[in-house]
C-alpha cells in the first residue's frame, strides 16, 4: 500500500470513530487531525473538506458492507430462505469485525438525512441495500417459502429497520449481551413474520449449515 493510501485509510478510520461517537456536526477537523497526528494542511491534501471525508466514508460503507453482502449472497447456494440466513450471518459477522462502519449510517442518518450535501448519497446507499433484501424476498415468495401477502419492498425496509435497531442496542448493551443468542433471537423474530405457514425456519439441505 502506498504511503498516501495508508494515510487516507488512517484519516477515514479516525473520522469514522469520532463521527459515530460525537456526530458529524459535533466533530471538528482539529479533532480528526489530532487523532491521526496530522496538520490541517496534511489532511486537506487528501480531502478538500470534512464533507468530502464524510462522503468517502459513505462510499466505504457501500463498498465494504453492501458489496460484501452481495458477494456473500452470490456464494450462498440454496433457496431464498437460505439466503436470508446467509444475509443475517454476514451482517452479524460484519458488525463484530467493523463496529463503527456498521453503525455509521444507523447513528448519523437522523442528523444528515435533510442535508442537501449528503441526502442523495445516503438515500442511494439505502436504496442499494433495500434492493438486495427485496430481491431475496421476491424470490422467496415465488418459491412459496415466504408469505404472498407481503410487499417485498416494505418487508425489506422492515428488515433494515429491525437490523438498525438491533445494532443500536448491541452497541449500548454489548458487554451484557450474549451475542449468538441475540442474533438467533433477531433471526427467529424476523423469519417468523416472513416465512409461510408450514415452512421450517431451518435451512434447506442445499444451504449453509446453521
Amino acid at each position: 500500500m502506498k504511503r498516501s493510501d495508508d494515510t487516507e485509510k488512517k484519516i477515514i478510520q479516525a473520522a469514522l470513530e469520532i463521527f459515530v461517537r460525537k456526530s458529524y456536526h459535533g466533530t471538528s477537523v482539529e479533532e480528526i487531525t489530532q487523532k491521526v497526528g496530522l496538520t490541517k494542511g496534511a489532511l486537506y491534501s487528501h480531502f478538500r473538506s470534512k464533507g468530502e471525508l464524510l462522503l468517502r466514508i459513505i462510499d466505504e460503507f457501500k463498498v465494504r458492507f453492501i458489496g460484501g453482502m452481495v458477494d456473500a449472497l452470490e456464494q450462498c447456494t440454496g433457496s431464498a430462505l437460505d439466503k436470508v440466513h446467509c444475509l443475517i450471518t454476514f451482517n452479524s459477522k460484519f458488525a463484530v469485525e467493523n463496529q463503527d462502519l456498521c453503525v455509521f449510517l444507523t447513528f448519523l442518518t437522523t442528523e444528515l438525512h435533510a442535508d442537501v450535501d449528503f441526502e442523495p448519497a445516503l438515500k442511494g446507499t439505502y436504496r442499494e441495500y433495500r434492493k438486495v433484501v427485496s430481491e431475496i424476498i421476491h424470490q422467496g415468495i415465488r418459491q412459496g417459502l415466504f408469505k404472498k401477502s407481503l410487499d417485498p419492498e416494505v418487508a425489506a425496509l422492515t428488515f433494515m429497520a429491525m437490523h438498525d435497531g438491533v445494532l443500536h442496542q448491541w452497541v449500548l448493551n454489548r458487554h451484557q449481551l450474549d451475542g449468538p443468542l441475540y442474533v438467533r433471537t433477531f433471526r427467529e423474530i424476523f423469519l417468523h413474520g416472513l416465512v409461510e405457514v408450514g415452512v421450517s425456519f431451518g435451512r434447506s439441505a442445499h444451504g449453509s449449515k446453521p
